[in-house]
């Protein structure tokens, strides 16, 4: 019996060792989807143009650029009856409303619905531009930590509101340049990174603290620092947007599918979305988020020194 045991866990061995030695190349043909109509409509009430995004979703081995959905009618309204139109004048896809002289979009504690119009479909979408507050400093030091390379790291100081349920999109810039990896995505439920975490009220924990320092990934495509963020003379940004409860739950649920590989992955899902068809029994959904957020920004220039703060 035990020599059985024993064959069977050998001949398992041997399976395994052939599986992963094995180089044939599998052309696995997915079938075809049906196009989803795809939303990109971050307001915020920074001044100057806003833009939704409108796109078709494509096969995932489509090796061309993704459509653009035009010829949509796109509004957005307000509690208070404002109405904000946005035309894709150039037919790029781009979605653009354009404030007249000392107008800005949105307005703290108010209400917004998107409607969208497109190939006799209406979709809709509410969002509410929550508080945000001021980015207080950006500190930056010299480090020499192990398993870090050694130079200038930053981190920004902001405190939470009292009050539980407070959610934030922290954006870092380098120089001008937005920090778009999956790296850099760093949210905030209050100043932790979920609810419950006891961190109501006080400034964001230190990890948020230093999601403004630019994570490249290494060779093996693990998120880590591989140079050092910052060099004397480089310019640092910050802008601290609010967000709503459901656009954190949606941004955690992006990171989570770009992170997703390696033994435990799990299978691809569509992230959630707060746009729904006003027509219950069509077949046809729409995909991406709306969201409205009130903005606080500060920027400044790394000095030639081994600590500094900006404020």
């Amino acid at each position: 019996m035990n020599s059985l045991k024993y064959i069977s866990i050998f001949n398992l061995l041997i399976i395994s060792l052939l599986a992963f030695s094995c180089q044939d190349v599998i052309d696995y043909q997915l079938p075809s989807a049906t196009p989803q109509l795809t939303v990109d409509a971050w307001l915020t009430t920074k001044p100057g143009a806003q833009t939704i995004r409108l796109t078709l979703s494509a096969d995932y081995f489509k090796n061309a650029p993704t459509p653009t959905a035009l010829g949509a009618s796109v509004q957005v309204v307000d509690n208070e009856g404002v109405t904000y139109t946005f035309t894709d004048a150039d037919a790029d896809g781009n979605y653009v409303w354009t404030p007249q002289s000392g107008e800005t979009f949105g307005k703290l504690g108010n209400t917004y619905t998107l409607t969208i119009t497109y190939q006799g479909e209406t979709y809709t979408a509410d969002s509410e531009i929550g508080r945000v507050p001021a980015v207080d400093s950006i500190t930056y030091e010299k480090r020499n930590e192990f398993g870090n390379p050694e130079g200038i790291y930053a981190e920004v100081y902001a405190r939470d509101f009292a009050g539980s349920g407070d959610c934030y999109w922290l954006r870092g810039f380098k120089n001008g340049r937005f920090l778009n990896r999956v790296g850099n995505l760093t949210t905030a439920y209050d100043a932790g990174f979920s609810a419950g975490g006891n961190t109501d009220g006080v400034n964001f924990i230190r990890p948020i603290r230093e999601g403004i320092n630019e994570f490249v990934p290494d060779a093996d495509n693990n998120t880590s620092f591989t140079t050092p963020p910052f060099k004397p003379n480089d310019e640092v940004r910050v802008e601290l947007y609010s967000i709503t409860v459901e656009a954190f739950d949606f941004w955690v649920q992006v990171r989570e599918q770009l992170q997703n590989g390696g033994l435990f992955a799990i299978p691809l899902a569509n992230v959630s979305t707060n746009l729904v068809n006003t027509n219950p029994s069509s077949k046809q959904k729409a995909i991406g988020f709306f969201c409205t957020s009130a903005v606080s920004t500060l920027q400044g220039k790394i000095e030639d020194k081994d600590k500094g703060v900006i404020k």
